[in-house]
């Protein structure tokens, strides 16, 4: 009985740390539950470090307990010998998801802004990129505006944000960004059809009380130049906004929202974000992909990005939490708005995430320049 009693106990070791190490990398990361804790490294990283060295501390407690009490005996030497090589485990697993981490960058330093004195108007070679979910529009419009001057945003993407909310950032923001064009694109409410043909993928419906979440609104510098919208590509979610240079030269501009991955919205969270995970596959020269991506690069859809690169990754803070906010720290949360580029057009030089109030979201601010 003894003899079962000790393998079942090294059966459940086994277990335990078999768990513990398939989180490093875990399959089905597209479906229920998985998709919501995957997303939580940092998470994992303080929950199985904390529980590994309470672990390491009980089996050293407990063989010190069995050698006063039995001397030196042979069983003494094998108190808490189970404890111990599981909490090793997890504590391993803990730095490896901490690595993991630390190499998409962590960096909670400044933004290195550039000297806009020395840019010229039509200077495209680098520019500044901020991503900000307002939260269907709490965010004070001041705040954002305080943000993006400080550090010299020339595209502003905004999800769940609508043109009317646009358009007053960017009248906060002339003069000190020059002129900000406003382009917006909204989505049908979530099961619409369009059978007459209405056309409710524009932004006509923006000053009509329409909801925030189904808005996508972006801002771009006249520095870069001008742009016309273009038609987003179909089943992207909440608004894409598609966004390409005149003249044919500088950044194509695609501002995003996926879906979120929660209950009755799976099935479309994983459309939109194989919709937009797939321009990275052959994507349009000087590709500049921002926004709400409602996924992790611990997702499988994002986790091989093709000839796209993330350029928070690259400025040093795509291991930092964008959402949510309430967590305090951006140490702590999940990396769900993302800053990704064509990887032969453009490089991420540094970067910043930044906490605003009255939102859930982080703001994610990458100056780019030529790869």
């Amino acid at each position: 009985m003894s003899r079962y009693l000790h393998g079942l106990g090294w059966g459940v070791v086994a277990l335990a740390a078999a768990v513990a190490l398939v989180s490093l990398r875990p399959p089905l990361t597209m479906q229920p539950f998985v998709a919501q804790v995957v997303a939580l490294r940092t998470f994992m990283t303080l929950g199985w470090g904390l529980l590994g060295l309470l672990l390491l501390a009980t089996a050293l407690l407990r063989r010190r307990l069995a050698r006063s009490r039995a001397g030196r005996a042979s069983s003494s030497s094998r108190a808490g010998l189970r404890t111990g090589a599981l909490g090793l485990v997890l504590v391993l697993v803990a730095l490896a998801h901490g690595g993991v981490l630390l190499g998409r960058g962590m960096s909670l330093g400044p933004l290195e802004t550039s000297d806009t004195s020395s840019d010229t108007p039509s200077d495209k070679a680098a520019f500044t990129v901020m991503s900000l979910n307002t939260e269907r529009e709490d965010a004070p419009v001041q705040a954002v505006a305080e943000t993006a001057r400080a550090v010299q945003a020339d595209v502003v993407v905004l999800p769940e944000t609508t043109a009317a909310y646009g358009e007053e950032l960017a009248g906060l923001l002339r003069g000190a960004a020059g002129e900000l064009t406003v382009y917006t694109a909204v989505s049908p409410p979530y099961g619409w059809n369009d059978e007459d043909g209405d056309g409710a993928d524009d932004d006509s419906g923006a000053h009509h009380g329409i909801d925030p979440v189904r808005a996508t609104t972006v801002l771009v510098s006249e520095r870069l130049g001008g742009y016309r919208q273009t038609e987003g590509v179909a089943g992207a979610g909440r608004g894409m906004v598609v966004l390409e240079p005149v003249d044919g030269s500088g950044p194509v501009i695609t501002g995003v929202h996926t879906y979120p991955p929660v209950p009755g919205l799976m099935g479309e969270w994983r459309s939109s974000l194989t919709t937009v995970a797939g321009l990275c596959q052959d994507p349009p020269e000087g590709l500049v992909m921002v926004g709400d991506f409602n996924a992790t690069r611990d997702h499988a859809l994002l986790r091989d990005l093709h000839a796209c690169a993330s350029a928070g990754e690259q400025a040093g803070v795509g291991g930092l939490a964008t959402w949510p906010t309430h967590t305090g720290t951006r140490l702590l949360g999940a990396t769900i708005d993302h800053v990704l580029v064509d990887a032969s057009a453009w490089v991420g030089q540094s970067g910043e995430v930044l906490t605003l109030p009255q939102t859930d979201h982080r703001a994610v601010v990458v100056r780019l320049g030529k790869a």
